[in-house]
């Protein structure tokens, strides 16, 4: 077997469809919303049913998605999700109705389901060593994608229109999308007659051909950590609001929202490194008290700004949890003969937990008048998600060989 120089490739493929598939249609569909709701009349509160009827189905469908793309044609599986993804956004274009928009969602939840999901598994596959790193790399496209988009987007509605611009956000997320997830991607260097990537390339055959017996309660122990730190992602769009109940103006939201993307970015590609460097569970119990810490200096920082905006950054860094971490993190318990499968069950309920979350700190907030409940709830969820990593890293599994 051809011994595999760095898979370009591969990488380039998924940083596209990363930063098509996140960077310009979900994180910059707030501008593209606020546009509609403008020009329709619509209440905010309507059209954000979309997000939860997207993130519902994405849930329900993510293990039967990512069960056909690695198991049927690859091709036309990414190709046909890819377009339902993309072509549910140029559709926008014809509307004019709430219930349209929520039939696409829920179409949108179907294209979008396994994207994610298949990029990480996909990396691991090519990757014997430094996976983290370029997980973390990758799945930093998003971010800088969106920041790229977000002022296009912006300048296209004003010359154009939201309809016009809707088409054309569309357009190019296909190309990022489908085009490289047809011609570029290949789920396993096997398939091209190459070994993966890396230093540990000579016993990855074995690795990948080996599972370990693991007790249930261990899925359990990984979905409270991992489903509790990535779900606190969901506090960003209320940050604005936060800023303001402490008495700052709008533009001091504005700044905390930016430093938390600034956390997203720099923490995927951070958190990626460490685990290379330390492993994975000293690397997840470091996150978790750095997110935990930014949470407690949220609730110091009525004082000072610029604590805040330190907050922000250390916050931002729990979007990494439920990309880079995620898979790594089952990789590392279950072994690659049967981590897949895990990976996809997670992240439908992780998706279910985030979808609640979301809409549930707006009505702690609402009872009791301060966000202090939050804050306190995401420091508990952070040293909990810690001393489950502590306790798994002590455990250990006995391998058993693939027949």
């Amino acid at each position: 077997m051809e011994k595999s120089k760095f898979p370009w490739k591969i990488v380039i493929a998924a940083m596209l469809i990363q930063g098509g598939a996140m960077g310009i249609v979900a994180n910059t569909q707030g501008i593209l919303f606020s546009a509609i709701i403008n020009d329709l009349g619509f209440r905010a509160g309507d059209l954000s049913l979309y997000y939860l009827i997207r993130s519902i189905v994405s849930a329900l469908t993510v293990t039967t998605t990512t069960r056909w793309f690695f198991t049927k044609n690859h091709k036309l599986v990414i190709g046909a999700l890819g377009s339902m993804y993309t072509l549910s956004v140029c559709a926008m274009s014809m509307f004019g109705h709430l219930w349209q928009w929520y039939i696409a969602a829920a179409v949108s939840g179907i294209g979008m389901s396994c994207l994610m999901v298949i990029l990480t598994i996909i990396l691991n596959n090519w990757f014997a060593s430094n996976n983290g790193t370029v997980i973390g790399i990758t799945l930093s496209s998003s971010g800088v994608l969106g920041a790229v988009f977000s002022p296009i987007l912006s300048r296209c509605i004003t010359s154009f229109g939201w309809r016009m611009s809707a088409v054309i956000t569309g357009l190019i997320a296909f190309c990022f999308i489908v085009l490289p997830g047809m011609f570029l991607l290949t789920p396993t260097p096997e398939e091209e007659g190459k070994q993966p990537f890396g230093e540990k390339a000579e016993t990855a055959g074995t690795a990948k051909a080996a599972e370990r017996s693991v007790p249930g309660y261990i899925f359990w122990l990984c979905l409270v950590a991992i489903g509790g730190c990535s779900a606190l992602a969901q506090f960003n769009q209320q940050l604005p609001t936060f800023a303001q109940s402490l008495g700052y103006s709008l533009a001091v939201g504005a700044a905390l929202t930016s430093c938390s993307m600034i956390g997203n970015l720099s923490g995927k590609v951070i958190l990626g490194v460490m685990i290379d460097k330390l492993g994975v569970y000293r690397a997840a119990i470091i996150l978790s008290l750095v997110i935990g810490s930014a949470f407690l200096l949220f609730l110091l920082g009525n004082g000072s700004p610029y604590l805040l905006y330190a907050a922000g950054i250390g916050y931002g860094t729990c979007y990494s949890v439920g990309g880079v971490l995620l898979s790594i993190l089952l990789l590392n318990i279950y072994g690659a003969g049967t981590y897949r499968d895990k990976v996809s069950r997670l992240s439908a309920l992780n998706a279910f937990i985030a979808a609640f979350v979301g809409s549930a700190f707006p009505y702690m907030y609402d009872l009791t008048g301060n966000w202090n409940l939050v804050l306190f709830c995401g420091m508990g969820i952070c040293i909990t998600a810690a001393a489950i990593y502590f306790y798994l890293s002590k455990q250990k599994y006995e391998e058993v060989p693939a027949e």
